[in-house]
């Protein structure tokens, strides 16, 4: 029989009083590691009966427990991620008695880095690391045998089940002895029955399966119980029951398999053991109806059939809702940038993890490990190969599976659709980490130390509620869609459930009342089971333009579907501008793409084009495809007018479209109000010498009060995966790397030198700073963002941008925005320490500003440990000498205005003007990426293959360029 402990504690930590406490719960601080253990203590009312011996399980018991009876030590284990089944010997352990039960849990301070459950240091910042109770207490009291442990290993095509045993002997067992096997069904009939003898403290009975028993599934999930008991003289010695699920869960070329069918998992994550750490987790955690309501059936209302639970399994409770639901699982362990954990550990602790996630037929795939990679990731292959043994075949990353973790449009990484075809990988791929835009239950930036600079690389500096909750949707949906399209084995937006920290939710207002985000609608044409999917990237076209794209149909049920497919633009209202709409067949199981046609309005404004399948079976929200598009008409600024603009020659596509915008387009050796260089005139500065003559007529006009544009500058790489294949592939870890940055350098003329140095992506949005909001005069701010063509909308490539050769004043101005004290470098000693972008300030040879600049950026790596490949934070400290530098100052710029800024926490400044002084004109420095989106044209240095990614024409790009020549700065 068995006794379930979730009442009647008290619980304190060690030199505090003891207090009632909820079992599964929290006692302590879960924000607090501690060193002092904790200890829970209750009064257990033995039953009377035959039993004769009692086995405690501690179905999640964190940190290595103890436990006494009657205040006398019977039994220790490590862990406590994994349940722990403990055999109890004491006198006072009989029927009808009256015990004191106690569990002592140690504390992580106090725990050794070895132990397989002690907290990554890279989650403790964002994880429950409180000692806890956090799953059900369970007694069992059964004869001289008790089983430990029970292992199913099916053969579904076959039919047949061989279920392995395990048992703690407290005298030998008599001859004759046996274990049997029943398979119960939910009626209550047994549908498979077998028994074999049993000789010791292990063994196995095979049996084969009726024609009953019904197989599991998402679509009938049909759940069976399993039931091992051991025989001797006539008596059952013990009982153990579980959950068991007839299914076959596989991989098959670069898919999955379940029951012989493909099957992609579609699924949403929740990553427990850190929500727990939200205020309003410590009674939601717990409470199965909510998550029942809230979580399993929202996710499957909206289409998704996998649920991944993120490092560390949750309560067994919630399993068990998955099972009894049909929402398949992705199992991880907590092991997080690394593995620190002893061989022994992993041999103790792994192998009844493994056997929690064989009882649960929702339970298809093992994550052992997060974000890991090289030797460590061997030392973990090694570890499953021997705690593995003797289970049946699972499936676990990174083995049979590749983990992709792309934080694309969110934390780490800009928009990317570098990958072209599922068939570049050489397995299966899980996409279980994106979308990380964490924002709280009011629509506010969450706590992770990255999110704010990720949040101003794609919003901008002063970005709002709705913006926010925009981007949340985009950075989800339109990643997930992109990953189905592409024909990922799955995909996992992140996250539904985590700590205010790192994650928080999908929910507005109080976690109780769960009023979802818009991002649950957006993502469930991703979700949604049957669907359509628009593949389109571009935002900015002209009025009445058509729009002709790609449209992904999906079917991913086992039966053939006849549906309607409606193509649709409408306004800000949702009132719809136009509507086509298509009848369509799709077998089993099919992916298929055909072209959709999308009618703009007459007028300029902004839409949203949209592919609904009307008539989505087996999802009861409606599965619809948006994208966010804008109609513009591009206008040649008043400024212009009259104007004679001189174009460099060889730049045919700059002028072309200059000429079709009213201008008055003359050679640079003419007279010119004002000059413009495009990628070819950049070739040329790069090609001739210091004084060359294309330099002599642009410093000249400078010189005589003209404003000179020097557009598309710079090296036009476009950072890993675009242009280099090499690199594709050398992090799928969420993480970009330059593996030796290089450096570019141009002169120009009146001592201006720029210089460029490498970066590991380029840039998809920039925005205009206070001094260049003219750049908006006629566009908003939408416009600066995901131009059309290249993938994700680049428009800077992966190169910075620096200038010297300013004037006393502009160099004072320069480094007076960086932080430091323009008096302080006149007086001439001041030193400026550069490492990773920061900056500190000093005399020359401080140690201790040196020092606390270096930790600084330690501490960017110990909040964002992603960032460890970007940023290096033992790279040598470079030293400025700013008094020197303001003595030699001898150029011509008196002031460097920048007029937009970009990347994250907006450290990037790619587009400047450099005001040479009174009486003389400026210099406009531009990367952005316009050659190829002004007319028919292409650019010269970079080629895309794929014909969907091209660039090509794009009116935001060309009012850009208009407003760069005109528009006053300042």
């Amino acid at each position: 029989m068995e006794l379930t402990l979730d009442q009647g504690w008290l619980a304190g930590l060690d030199g505090a009083a003891l207090g009632p406490a909820a079992v599964p719960g929290l006692v302590a601080d879960p924000r607090v590691v501690e060193a002092r253990s904790l200890r829970y203590r209750r009064e257990v009312e033995l039953p009377e009966g035959g039993w004769t011996h009692a086995t405690l399980v501690l179905r999640g018991a964190r940190f290595s427990p103890t436990v006494f009876i009657d205040g006398e030590q019977v039994a220790s284990a490590e862990g406590g991620m994994a349940p722990i089944v403990l055999s109890l010997a004491h006198p006072a352990l009989r029927p009808g008695a009256r015990v004191t039960l106690e569990i002592v849990l140690a504390g992580l301070d106090a725990l050794s880095a070895e132990d397989a459950s002690c907290i990554p240091p890279a989650d403790r910042w964002r994880s429950n690391v409180a000692s806890c109770l956090w799953d059900r207490v369970v007694l069992r009291l059964h004869g001289s045998a008790g089983i430990t442990g029970v292992i199913p290993c099916t053969d579904a095509a076959a039919r047949r089940l061989r279920v392995h045993w395990r048992a703690a002997l407290h005298a030998p067992l008599l001859p004759g002895a046996a274990a049997r096997v029943r398979i119960i069904d939910p009626d209550g009939v047994c549908v498979g029955e077998g028994s074999a003898p049993a000789t010791g403290e292990a063994g196995a009975v095979e049996l084969e399966l009726g024609p009953r028993c019904a197989v599991w599934s998402p679509a009938s999930p049909v759940c069976h119980r399993l039931q091992v008991e051991l025989l001797a003289d006539g008596r059952v010695l013990d009982t153990w029951e579980q959950t068991w699920g007839l299914r076959a869960f596989g991989v098959a070329g670069r898919g999955f398999t379940l029951n012989g069918a493909p099957v992609h998992l579609r699924a949403g994550s929740v990553v427990w053991h850190r929500w727990v750490r939200d205020p309003e987790a410590r009674d939601l955690a717990w409470d199965a109806e909510w998550f029942e309501r809230e979580i399993v059936a929202r996710l499957q209302a909206h289409g998704a059939n996998t649920l991944r639970f993120h490092l560390g399994t949750p309560p067994e409770e919630l399993l068990d809702l998955c099972d009894r639901h049909g929402l398949l699982v992705q199992a991880e362990w907590l092991f997080f940038h690394g593995l620190a954990a002893s061989d022994a550990s992993l041999a103790a602790q792994w192998p009844a993890w493994f056997e929690q996630c064989l009882r649960h037929p929702s339970v298809v795939l093992l994550h052992p490990w997060n974000e890991t990679e090289g030797d460590i990731l061997a030392k973990g292959h090694a570890a499953l190969e021997r705690s593995g043994s003797g289970f049946p075949a699972m499936v676990l990353a990174h083995r049979d599976v590749c983990h992709v973790h792309k934080y694309w449009w969110s934390l780490f990484e800009n928009v990317g659709c570098y990958y072209d075809s599922i068939e570049e990988f050489p397995q299966p791929i899980m996409v279980d980490e994106f979308g990380g835009n964490y924002l709280d239950g009011e629509a506010q930036p969450g706590g992770y130390p990255a999110l704010a600079g990720a949040l101003q690389r794609f919003l901008g500096r002063d970005h709002d509620r709705a913006a926010r909750l925009q981007l949340q949707c985009d950075a989800n949906a339109r990643v997930a869609e992109y990953w189905r399209r592409l024909g990922a084995a799955g995909f996992s937006p992140f996250c539904i459930l985590g700590s205010p920290e790192d994650g928080n939710h999908h929910f507005l207002g109080p976690l109780h009342e769960a009023r979802p985000k818009p991002v649950w609608d957006a993502l469930t044409a991703a979700w949604a089971p049957v669907a359509a999917s628009i593949d389109l990237w571009d935002r900015h076209f002209a009025p009445q333009a058509q729009i002709d794209a790609p449209l992904h149909l999906f079917n991913d049920t086992g039966e053939e579907q006849t549906i309607t497919v409606a193509c649709r633009v409408v306004d800000a209202t949702g009132a719809v501008q136009s509507e086509t709409r298509h009848r369509r067949r799709l077998a089993a199981h099919a992916h298929t793409v055909e072209t959709a046609a999308f009618a703009l309005p007459r007028d300029p404004g902004a839409w949203r084009v949209e592919a609904e399948v009307c008539d989505a079976p087996g999802c009861a929200r409606r599965p619809i495809s948006a994208w966010r598009v804008w109609t513009r008409v591009v206008q040649a600024p008043a400024a212009l007018a009259g104007s004679r603009i001189g174009v460099s020659a060889g730049d045919d596509e700059l002028a072309t479209f200059l000429a079709a915008a009213g201008c008055t387009v003359v050679g640079l050796d003419e007279d010119w109000t004002c000059a413009v260089c495009a990628r070819h005139g950049w070739r040329t500065l790069e090609a001739e010498t210091l004084g060359g003559p294309l330099r002599r007529r642009l410093q000249a006009g400078i010189h005589a009060g003209r404003r000179v544009v020097l557009s598309d500058i710079g090296p036009c790489d476009l950072g890993q995966g675009y242009c280099e294949p090499e690199r594709k592939y050398a992090f799928l870890q969420g993480r970009m790397w330059v593996p030796a940055p290089r450096e570019h350098r141009l002169e120009l003329f009146g001592g201006v030198s720029l210089r460029f140095d490498e970066l590991g992506e380029p840039e998809s949005c920039i925005h205009p700073t206070p001094a260049g909001r003219a750049l908006c005069a006629h566009n908003d701010r939408e416009a600066l963002r995901l131009w059309n063509g290249l993938r994700g909308g680049l428009i800077v490539p992966a190169w910075s941008l620096d200038v010297s050769g300013l004037s006393p004043a502009g160099f004072l101005a320069r480094w007076q925005a960086r932080g430091a004290e323009t008096q302080a470098i006149r007086d001439g000693g001041l030193v400026a320490y550069e490492l990773a972008g920061q900056y500190a300030f000093g005399a020359a040879g401080d140690q201790a500003t040196a020092g606390a600049l270096r930790q600084r950026v330690r501490f960017l790596i110990e909040d964002a440990p992603a960032l460890a490949a970007s940023i290096d934070p033992e790279a040598p400290i470079v030293e400025h000498d700013l008094g020197a530098g303001f003595a030699q100052a001898g150029g011509e710029v008196d002031r460097l205005i920048p007029l937009c800024e970009c990347g994250r926490d907006l450290a990037q400044q790619p587009v400047l003007a450099l005001d040479f002084g009174p009486g003389r004109g400026e210099l406009v420095l531009s990367q952005a990426i316009t050659c190829g989106r002004l007319a028919d044209g292409t650019h010269p240095d970079i080629v895309e293959p794929n014909p969907h990614y091209a660039l090509r024409r794009d009116p935001a790009a060309q009012q850009f360029l208009l407003e760069l020549l005109a528009a006053p700065f300042g």
